[in-house]
């Protein structure tokens, strides 16, 4: 019986190579470097991706403005928007930053007589004259400012946006006198989205002259709209020494004001002053300004105008809008220094007034000490 015999399955010879056993550890260790960094950047990714793993955001306010341009409510009014497009969108933004009218009567003191013109005193600037007669009357007043609406009814502003500091009297046979009112023997506070309509009533609930800072409580929230964006904390946390995420001299500021004609009357539309902060501490340049500051501010490059006090001012953190302060003084018309006072001593008050019950009283008035008086509008 023929048996018939199968050779074994193997490759020919001239097909086999035979690795080296040094060279096939070298060729392991080559491959296992890519395994090893694409396993640690699959590890990250998900350390990225996982709710409450995320990569923290780069603490404090951001040097570039390019969010802003981003925003639904601030891009339409970035420049260079157009007319059109920037009037329809600063409608919305109306109702959030409303505009402010105080109105009222004080009692004030004047000399009746005519003096002759005599060298600039700080007496003159007062209207007192040493041993000159004066009369009291009571003289009806008015000024505007800007505020921002932080919760339904809150809404804040600067203090001296809310105490007449000067009223103008008319005299017989005399051109008006400006003085320094005794006291405030009636006001009446308006917020109003645009010029000329009725307006919301408001009544004065916090008021921190020293900080220049205000809070105001509105009867109710018709026509008026809290502010999407967050305020918060500008002066950092940590180490009072050295705090971390406060803003910094370089930072993009932007605020919103009213437009106005070139005979500054109120066009009813808003504008966006784009600036950055120049110092963290208010920075005075003549005795004016010395006697009108306070440790709360911080100086900006921000162009502003009388009647702009209580605009909110805005920076970027994490990429998005937050609410850091009002314009408080300008060294108008040079506008060089724009003093914003920050928001941070009214964020504990403001939400106390967002949690009381609501109601129709008025809320009760909350001064704090007397203090020079602040800046100007």
């Amino acid at each position: 019986m023929l048996r018939r015999s199968l050779p074994e399955s193997r490759p020919p010879a001239q097909h086999t190579r035979v690795v080296p056993q040094r060279s096939r550890t070298l060729r392991l260790q080559r491959f296992r470097w890519p395994v090893i960094g694409a396993a640690v950047l699959y590890v990250l990714s998900l350390t990225w991706s996982v709710p409450g793993y995320a990569a923290p955001e780069p603490p404090g306010f951001a040097h570039s403005c390019a969010g802003f341009a981003q925003d639904p409510l601030f891009g339409p009014l970035w420049p260079p928007a157009s007319e059109q497009k920037a009037g329809r969108r600063s409608t919305a933004l109306a109702a959030m930053v409303p505009r402010l009218s105080l109105h009222g009567t004080a009692l004030a003191t004047y000399e009746p007589r005519k003096v002759t013109q005599t060298a600039p005193t700080l007496e003159a600037v007062f209207g007192w004259t040493p041993g000159a007669q004066r009369d009291i009357v009571e003289t009806p007043f008015a000024q505007n400012a800007r505020g921002v609406v932080l919760s339904p009814r809150v809404l804040a502003t600067v203090a001296h946006a809310l105490t007449p500091d000067t009223v103008e009297v008319t005299v017989a046979q005399q051109a008006n006198v400006q003085t320094v009112p005794l006291r405030v023997t009636g006001m009446t506070l308006l917020a109003r989205t645009v010029p000329g309509e009725e307006g919301v009533p408001a009544q004065v609930a916090h008021v921190n002259m020293p900080y220049d800072l205000a809070l105001a409580q509105a009867d109710s929230q018709r026509s008026l709209q809290p502010l999407p964006y967050a305020a918060v904390l500008s002066y950092g946390t940590g180490d009072p020494e050295k705090p971390t995420g406060g803003l910094q001299a370089g930072d993009c500021v932007v605020t919103l004001v009213t437009s106005r004609t070139e005979k500054a009357y109120d066009t009813g539309q808003d504008q966006l002053v784009v600036g950055k902060v120049l110092a963290k501490v208010p920075v005075a340049t003549n005795y004016l300004t010395q006697t009108r500051l306070n440790v709360n501010m911080f100086t900006a490059d921000l162009a502003v105008h009388p009647g702009d006090s209580g605009s909110p001012v805005f920076a970027l953190k994490a990429g998005k809008p937050v609410l850091i302060g009002l314009v408080s003084a300008t060294m108008y018309p040079t506008a060089m220094f724009t003093y914003v006072a920050r928001i941070d001593p009214l964020l504990a008050l403001a939400d106390a007034l967002r949690l009381a019950p609501s109601g129709e009283s008025k809320p009760s008035l909350v001064r704090s000490p007397t203090a020079t008086s602040p800046g100007q509008r």
